[in-house]
């Protein structure tokens, strides 16, 4: 199978939800030591240049291989173009640079699973559309207007109901699509 070929809904799915149930379960499980880097994460330096790495290296390796029509001449002044803005956001848009760079992952998430989604019918088809097209609605709001990032998580953090109510409500989305993903891998 080729690296970069459209993997198997049912893996993305089972990938996805084990992702989602592991990560909110840990959420329950060490409520205070999440909510207080949650809290730390919108304005977190160390945090904004880890993710915004991650982003630009994606982000290279997606430009490196893809067809750019026209543009295919220009695809090393592109390449140097990303790693020029991203030194240039790193250097002088400090505030919210975890947020924002939190955002550009969202939104580079969202194309593989809408990708994976594509021509696909079913319950996984339309969770994982869904789920995608919310990774790019959060990306694009994080990245215009991250100051909400904060104020959501202060928000969500004002009451333990409201912490309890998301990490539930993830652990079950994500047990519905690994449930889905093994039923549809198991029985074709």
């Amino acid at each position: 199978m080729d690296f970069f070929s459209t993997p198997d809904l049912p893996i993305v799915a089972i990938l996805i939800g084990t992702l989602i149930v592991v990560s909110h379960l840990f959420g329950l499980l060490a409520a205070d030591f999440c909510m207080t880097t949650a809290r730390a994460f919108p304005r977190s330096r160390t945090w904004g240049t880890v993710l915004l790495s991650v982003t630009v290296c994606w982000l290279l390796i997606v430009v490196a291989t893809t067809d750019l029509g026209e543009f295919s001449p220009m695809r090393n002044m592109v390449m140097i173009a990303i790693v020029l803005g991203a030194a240039l956001l790193w250097k002088f848009v400090p505030d919210f640079l975890s947020s924002r760079s939190l955002g550009f992952l969202l939104l580079l998430a969202a194309h593989p699973v809408l990708e994976t989604t594509f021509l696909q019918n079913g319950f996984l088809h339309f969770a994982l559309a869904a789920l995608a097209y919310v990774w790019a609605l959060a990306g694009l709001f994080l990245v215009g207007m991250p100051y909400l990032h904060r104020d959501l998580i202060g928000w969500v953090f004002g009451a333990k109901w409201r912490w309890d109510f998301a990490c539930w409500g993830a652990i079950l989305f994500g047990a519905a699509l690994m449930i889905e993903g093994l039923r549809l891998a198991i029985l074709g």
